[in-house]
């Protein structure tokens, strides 16, 4: 291999082989796909290697080179970080970052980084995290979004993620439920009820087999739900159980006239993960707004 080496050509392969895609890669980067498969090709021909084999819509690495970004992730991750690491954040001067966040924390979050930004030139937009797994780190990786907040913790050296907030479930029933109570409540009477259900279809899992350690025999379901909001309201209107994390149940018990009541099976917390890129985590900006929202919380 020469000692003039473009080092510049391991960034653009450990780029298409983040994104599968020359086409993404060539996005992500802001340079043609031209350029981009120019630059495969060089370093195709320094290493005597084949690299990619093209699919469908994109590219699939050799084993060649899976092994090579292997050698190199590690590496071009801390170049990644120590660049970021140089770079300045004003809070004097506007700024705007996005977070995607899950239902169960958004608006308590939205309400607290209003009071904590009021008359700083400094916008932090909240957008729902969508239900594509894919998307949302596609997003990350390719910068559109500062940070994630989410329900599980993303697979790969590319992230770093921090427990946010834990907290329990519980079930919510109408107030007055003409069956269940605090004292009749248990893993019988809550299976032998109607369950609004809220389909948690990332995971392709209902919310409470989800966050259960015990497997629960099949419920009768009475609705299913995209949204907790969606969820609780049919509670309020009929005899259906449902649940929910504690803290989304007393943000509405009043205003949708609900009677809180244990959930009978043993469960995990219901925990909330702040994610980002591990290459960020000495970026000035993304370090502060990544405070900014464990104060929030």
């Amino acid at each position: 291999m020469s000692h003039k080496f473009d080092l510049n050509l391991l960034r653009i392969f450990s780029v298409v082989y983040q994104q599968g895609s020359v086409t993404k890669a060539a996005e992500h980067l802001d340079l043609t796909q031209s350029a981009i498969s120019n630059s495969l090709n060089r370093l195709k021909s320094s290493l005597g290697q084949e690299l990619f084999n093209r699919t469908g819509r994109g590219v699939k690495p050799t084993r060649f080179a899976q092994e090579l970004y292997e050698q190199l992730q590690f590496s071009l991750m801390e170049i990644d970080t120590v660049m970021e690491g140089v770079t300045h954040f004003n809070v004097d001067h506007p700024h705007r970052f996005i977070v995607y966040s899950h239902e169960a924390i958004f608006h308590t979050l939205r309400q607290s980084l209003d009071r904590k930004l009021a008359g700083k030139p400094i916008e932090v937009l909240l957008v729902e995290i969508p239900s594509d797994e894919t998307r949302i780190y596609d997003d990350l990786v390719n910068e559109k979004i500062d940070l994630v907040i989410d329900i599980s913790r993303p697979q790969g050296a590319m992230f770093q993620s921090s427990v946010l907030r834990e907290e329990q479930l519980c079930c919510i029933v109408r107030h007055n439920h003409p069956r269940m109570n605090l004292e009749s409540i248990n893993k019988e009477s809550y299976l032998q009820e109607r369950h609004a259900l809220f389909d948690l279809t990332r995971l392709n899992l209902k919310f409470v087999d989800w966050i259960t350690d015990e497997v629960l025999p099949q419920r009768k379901a009475y609705s299913e739900h995209k949204s907790l909001l969606g969820m609780i309201e049919a509670v309020s209107y009929s005899d259906a159980v449902g649940v929910v994390p504690l803290s989304v149940a007393k943000r509405y018990q009043k205003a949708f006239n609900l009677d809180l009541l244990p959930f009978p099976f043993a469960n995990h917390t219901f925990d909330s993960f702040m994610i980002s890129l591990n290459k960020m985590r000495s970026n000035a900006a993304n370090t502060w707004l990544r405070e900014l929202i464990y104060s929030a919380v």
